[in-house]
Formats: structure tokens, sequence, C-alpha cells
């Protein structure tokens, strides 16, 4: 669970960096930094602390279920190409904007799947909240 927080962070950087090279050339659009800190800085730490806060707050252990493995997967793999096609092969840009956005519903649906029910039953450990 801890390591899709700090691929998140690693994003912030990556993010930073790419909003000052759009400075100095038009090679890198805006909107690349923008997503790297969108989609993968806010996006990944956003569904790695829902994961860890809801089965903190809910009394269960913190243990990752596949799904939630597969949702950081994808956020991830989101943000990968969301940022890096633009970078490398700009005539493939449409196709990967539709793929990246796929995959990042993806990723906070399964986050749904898996924890709507965790968030609307009982705690496990019979103490209140």
């Amino acid at each position: 669970m801890l390591w899709i927080l700090h691929v998140g962070y690693v994003w912030i950087p990556i993010g930073l960096l790419l909003r000052a090279v759009t400075a100095f050339t038009p090679r890198v659009p805006p909107p690349v930094a923008m997503h790297a800190l969108t989609v993968g800085a806010i996006g990944g730490l956003t569904l790695g602390m829902m994961s860890r806060v809801a089965l903190g707050h809910t009394g269960r252990p913190l243990v990752v279920r596949p799904a939630t493995t597969a949702s950081f997967v994808l956020i991830t793999l989101s943000a990968v190409i969301r940022v890096g096609t633009p970078l490398f092969h700009m005539a493939w840009y449409r196709g990967a904007l539709v793929v990246a956005g796929i995959l990042w519903a993806v990723a906070f649906a399964l986050f749904v799947a898996v924890y709507a029910p965790v968030l609307l039953a009982p705690r496990t450990d019979g103490k209140a909240g």
C-alpha cells in the first residue's frame, strides 16, 4: 500500500520539471506538466490515501486486495501514457488520451467496487465510528 504513495510523490518533481521545461521549449505542451501533477500525483496519492484510510478507519487490517493493487497500477499507467505520449509520439496523442482516460476511470471504478462495501459496513473491531 505504501508504494503507491511513493509513486505519487515522484510525479510531483516530474510535473514541476516538465512545467519548467515548457518555458524553454514548445516541444513540451503545458498540459503535459499539468497532467503529471493531476493524474500522476493527485490521482495516485488520492487512491493510496483513500485505500489506507478506509481500511484503518473501519478497523480492518491494512492488507491490499488484488483489485486495489490493480487500481494503483492502472492510475500509474494512465499517468505514464497521458504524460509520455505527447513527449515521444505526438501522432498517437488522441488515442493515448482515450486510453489514459479509460485507465483512470477503471482505476477509480475498481476503488469504488472494493471500498464501497467496506465503507458502508460497520467497523469490524466493534468500536464506534
